[in-house]
């Protein structure tokens, strides 16, 4: 992503500052113009981006299509959805359990892009292991605004 002829610029360093700051997925691993990738899909989460194949160019076109499907939910999901609960995160196991890590030979001869895929899975995992789920209802919002029942002012003239 971004480079040319084996150097990369300014703004394409920023950009991939960007991509990686924000967490972002990319989804195209296959070359998408000759020998390289050149054309990408992003997402915040993995899940939002399915079934992404490489097909011949349109037309002359030098580029080649990108067929993918993007995941939506139309309508609320009212199942029980699990969120962390990042405040009760055991993070001292969590630095303990990546210290252990020989992340010398892990990320030995890896590009840059594989180097950012095996940490994010690896911090991932870690936060699967060592975050706890919180539960959360069917869907039904409760009011967080208003407390207790607004009272009538009154105002004596």
């Amino acid at each position: 992503m971004g480079i040319y002829s084996g150097h990369l610029y300014r703004d394409d360093q920023e950009f991939l500052n960007l991509v990686q700051d924000s967490f972002l997925s990319q989804h195209v691993l296959e070359a998408t113009r000759g020998e390289t990738v050149l054309d990408i899909v992003l997402s915040s989460q993995k899940e939002f981006v399915d079934n992404v194949k490489i097909c011949e160019p349109l037309g002359c076109s030098d580029h080649n299509q990108i067929h993918f499907i993007i995941k939506v939910k139309g309508e609320r999901n009212r199942k029980i959805r699990n969120r962390k609960k990042i405040h009760k995160g055991r993070y001292k196991d969590m630095m303990e359990y990546l210290a252990k890590i020989d992340w010398n030979k892990t990320l030995k001869n890896k590009t840059a892009t594989e180097c950012w895929n095996i940490l994010k899975s690896e911090i991932d995992c870690v936060v699967d292991k060592f975050v706890p789920l919180k539960k959360q209802g069917n869907g039904q919002r409760r009011n967080t605004y208003r407390r207790k029942p607004l009272e009538k002012s009154s105002t004596s003239k």
